[in-house]
């Protein structure tokens, strides 16, 4: 096995969001806290080709990603600053780069079968409608219908493919012995701030671990071994000095392995046989 670097992404500012769409492209958001706005960057992941970057919206922090269904991406405003609630939808052509609909008065529920389910707040409770993706015109109305509402979103979330992906899980033991004495080996000698999160893919190993460095320090910790040969293939240190545990640090994506280093860099890595 052999991890090869396909391209790396920063632009200074902090990784805030990464996502991948059912068209295999990369699509980052990052923001500046501090002039508070909001970047968004797309690469063929698979090509490491550049779609387009530093893009910025008509709303230029307080928003946020709903979902992504194809190449569209759908976005909600805040009703108020710093206020949890969101309101519209406006929905972002990728490939275009161009704004496709809005609408202010519905709120975000779920998609499935490709209608956007959203609703309405009304004094007498929620009023649901559904939506075209493309245009946003209403498909039905459906009305107020929470317990129904509730079973299809939990059907929309079972239909959800995540069969591509692989995430990192916590360490306990393995029933694969090597896998078992390389964790061990490479941790033996060193004080861990909670646990070893780790994936297999074929006969690659990947794990990191948080060091305890000094006494409110840590260092995240990436390794990568081919099993087969028992041999370390890539090695990086993920956050030189964190003050707390940070999950969420890599996972892959068919046979890349999607990397987050020191918050503001993503690195893309190929798995090659």
């Amino acid at each position: 096995m052999k991890l090869k670097k396909k391209f790396k992404f920063s632009d200074g500012f902090q990784v805030w969001r990464i996502k991948i769409t059912d068209t295999d492209k990369l699509f980052i958001e990052t923001r500046d806290t501090e002039k508070m706005k909001a970047y968004f960057h797309c690469y063929d992941l698979l090509s490491g080709k550049k779609i387009f970057s530093e893009f910025m919206m008509s709303e230029i922090f307080w928003l946020g990603i709903e979902a992504i269904k194809g190449d569209i991406v759908f976005f909600h405003r805040y009703t108020k600053p710093d206020m949890p609630g969101h309101r519209g939808i406006f929905a972002f052509d990728i490939n275009t780069q161009k704004v496709l609909w809005e609408d202010e008065s519905y709120s975000f529920s779920f998609i499935k079968n490709d209608l956007i389910y959203v609703f309405k707040d009304r004094f007498e409770g929620r009023y649901y409608y559904t939506l075209n993706i493309k245009t946003g015109e209403i498909i039905d109305e459906l009305g107020e219908i929470s317990d129904e509402i509730k079973v299809l979103r939990d059907e929309a979330e079972l239909m959800i493919d995540y069969s591509n992906y692989n995430f990192p899980e916590r360490y306990l033991s393995s029933e694969v012995e090597k896998i078992d004495a390389i964790i061990k080996e490479e941790t033996a000698n060193v004080e861990i701030s909670n646990s070893v999160d780790y994936v297999i893919y074929d006969d690659l190993l990947m794990f990191n671990y948080h060091q305890i460095v000094g006494r409110k320090e840590l260092t995240n910790k990436l390794k990568a071994f081919d099993l087969l040969k028992g041999k370390e293939i890539y090695s990086e240190v993920l956050n030189k000095s964190a003050n707390a545990y940070a999950p969420d640090s890599f996972f892959l994506y068919k046979n890349m392995a999607i990397i987050l280093k020191e918050k503001n860099e993503v690195i893309i890595m190929e798995i090659k046989n």
